[in-house]
């Protein structure tokens, strides 16, 4: 059974190397990946948030899980 009550930092992708830089780039070029509403919802066809920025200006992701 998994621990809930850890941080889901395992759900982050920091582009730390050219291959997660444009991994995170296309996500955002597809619209996969962006900022969360108001209520907290992600647009339409996005499965990423983003949830801050790293020193370089490349967005830091969350992969977002939906049940089903």
């Amino acid at each position: 059974m998994a621990d809930k009550t850890r941080k889901r930092d395992d759900d982050l992708i920091v582009p730390k190397d050219a291959a997660s830089a444009s991994f995170v780039k296309g996500l955002v070029a597809r619209g996969q990946a962006a900022r969360p509403r108001k209520d907290g919802s992600l647009p339409p066809g996005a499965t990423h948030e983003i949830v801050g920025v790293t020193a370089t200006g490349l967005p830091i992701l969350r992969r977002r899980r939906f049940a089903q």
